[in-house]
């Protein structure tokens, strides 16, 4: 009866042991946060992208326009009036680098919708606002000519997205 009695309080023990040791391994700690917020990014267009007059043969061909607003296209192309490159302004938080990315358009009008595309900017491989939060960049871009495309005036839209 003796070791049937040590036995039972040896693990009587060893479990008033057990329990109280796990209580006294946990531990609390206070967690940090932060937040940054920003401005809403906003971008108003200031000048309509135009490629002037085109003068075209029936083959078809992509004109491109640069971002200073200068266009080429295929051999037989003429081009007159006055283009001018697309030009917009981003207001957004001081000093803070943000991308640039577009969605292609379409250019409709009395023949064949002309789509746009491959565009192009000048504000640089790392755009950034300046210290009041405004950045000021042109666009240029592709019109591809169809084939026998009628003459006439086209008009379209396509989407420039500013993001932080």
């Amino acid at each position: 009866m003796k070791v049937l009695n040590k036995v039972i309080t040896f693990g009587a023990v060893s479990l008033a042991f057990a329990s109280s040791s796990s209580v006294s391994l946990s531990a609390d700690v206070t967690g940090n946060a932060t937040a940054q917020i920003q401005t809403a990014v906003s971008v108003i267009e200031n000048t309509t992208m135009n490629f002037g007059n085109t003068a075209v043969d029936a083959s078809g061909g992509t004109v491109t326009m640069t971002s200073s607003g200068a266009v080429s296209g295929p051999a037989g192309y003429s081009f007159s009036g006055s283009p001018t490159a697309g030009a917009f302004t981003v207001t957004a938080d001081a000093s803070t680098a943000v991308t640039i990315s577009f969605t292609d358009g379409t250019l409709t009008g009395p023949g064949t919708a002309m789509a746009l595309n491959n565009f192009t900017h000048n504000a640089g491989g790392t755009p950034t606002t300046d210290g009041s939060g405004s950045l000021v960049f042109n666009v240029g871009g592709d019109m591809v000519v169809n084939a026998t495309q009628a003459s006439g005036a086209y008009s379209g839209t396509y989407t420039v997205t500013v993001n932080y």
